[in-house]
């Protein structure tokens, strides 16, 4: 727990690498509960003026890509420009299950500071899913989803990633087998 603190990755993410090995609807479900104990807390404003004076936004991007975490991003930022910009999706990941958590804000009209009554900034989380391999496959497909401050972008595992994980299992057996066999040889 501690390097994450390290690299400032905030709970959310720290709970999905904490637990790699459930499936990616309990992923982003498990997401979602991290979002609502932690939004409240925080401070950050939605929108961020850069460096070239263009609204900036922060963003999350999770699972199988090479290089997830945190990114700010230019408003008006695609799901496909985050994944380019997080260094492409791995060998293993499956482009058309990609979720986006999408944090919805709730601020009352007679208090300005963002905090209703009880504290919270949030009303609620909607999942929204996404076929990125449709849009990169077909001409004519809709254009890919815009992102909003605070998404959570979860590009989930393909089935061959389960098999590979399989078969080195299989593999490492067979070698402490084939070892056992050749000490049993030598013995006698």
């Amino acid at each position: 727990m501690e390097k994450f603190k390290r690299l400032r990755i905030s709970t959310p993410l720290m709970l999905v690498f904490c637990s790699k090995r459930f499936n990616s609807l309990f992923l982003t479900l498990l997401i979602s509960l991290a979002f609502i104990g932690n939004v409240s807390g925080q401070k950050k404003p939605k929108y961020i003026l850069g460096e070239e004076q263009k609204l900036e936004i922060i963003v999350h991007i999770i699972g199988e890509v090479k290089n997830p975490g945190e990114y700010r991003v230019v408003d008006g930022t695609n799901v496909l420009e985050l994944l380019s910009k997080s260094g492409g999706p791995t060998e293993f990941s499956k482009l058309s299950r990609a979720t986006i958590t999408r944090v919805q804000y709730e601020v009352p009209a007679n208090n300005t500071s963002g905090n209703n009554s009880n504290g919270h900034l949030k009303k609620g989380n909607s999942i929204i899913k996404v076929n990125l391999e449709d849009y990169l496959k077909r001409e004519n497909a809709s254009p890919p989803l815009l992102l909003k401050p605070g998404d959570l972008v979860l590009i989930p595992r393909n089935v061959w990633s389960r098999w590979r994980s399989g078969f080195a299992v299989i593999r490492d057996i067979s070698v402490i087998v084939s070892v056992y066999f050749l000490y049993l040889r030598a013995k006698n």
